[in-house]
């Protein structure tokens, strides 16, 4: 059985935070490590052994990346809600971690930081399309129907481009206000993932 606390610990938006620090991206840059911060967030607060049922990883290598996780401010121990302190239940500390600039331009350390910890989203993102692809088949035929996977290639400029995404960060947020109003009655809601990259494109 499952072992989770999905409405009780998924954290609001306002639990974001922008991540500068070499040693954080580093500790992140791992598809594993951004799987259990993944379900952490969408499943709120779970056990070790919960983690590793979900993921199919052992439980010691999920204790081990949690403890990766947790020195790097990313994760936290929380007490046992049924007081049996057998069991390790953990927490992520924000609802999302976003990419921000580093204070000194050119630090070869952060820039390295920022390289693996964007290579790893990038597997981390492709794995989880393919776990939804290997699902199709099993979902009722409206979700197959309302998901997508689209691409555009615009002539824009740094500055439109920067204003494109704070567009859509709005639109996104107030569809993030609608979710939080379906409360814990919403019987046909599911977690659905979006991602949004925005790059140069190179031919």
């Amino acid at each position: 059985m499952t072992e989770t606390i999905p409405d009780k610990a998924r954290l609001t938006e306002d639990a974001a935070v922008t991540v500068t620090n070499a040693d954080t991206l580093r500790a992140m840059a791992s598809p594993i490590r951004m799987r259990i911060l993944g379900t952490l967030r969408v499943n709120g607060e779970q056990t070790v052994g919960s983690i590793s049922e979900q993921l199919g990883e052992a439980p010691g290598a999920i204790s081990y990346h949690l403890g990766q996780l947790a020195g790097a401010g990313l994760v936290e121990k929380v007490k046992s809600p049924d007081g049996d302190r057998r069991k390790s239940w953990w927490k992520a500390c924000q609802s999302a971690i976003r990419l921000g600039r580093s204070g000194e331009k050119g630090e070869v350390e952060d820039a390295k930081a920022v390289d693996l910890f964007r290579r790893s989203a990038a597997v981390s993102y492709e794995m989880a399309y393919e776990r939804f692809l290997d699902k199709l088949s099993e979902l009722p035929q409206e979700w197959a129907d309302s998901c997508t996977s689209d691409d555009h290639v615009l002539n824009l400029t740094a500055e439109e481009m920067r204003l494109m995404v704070e567009e859509l960060n709005e639109v996104i947020h107030r569809w993030r206000i609608k979710a939080d109003m379906h409360g814990d009655d919403g019987a046909d809601t599911r977690p659905v993932a979006l991602i949004l990259q925005a790059f140069r494109w190179i031919s």
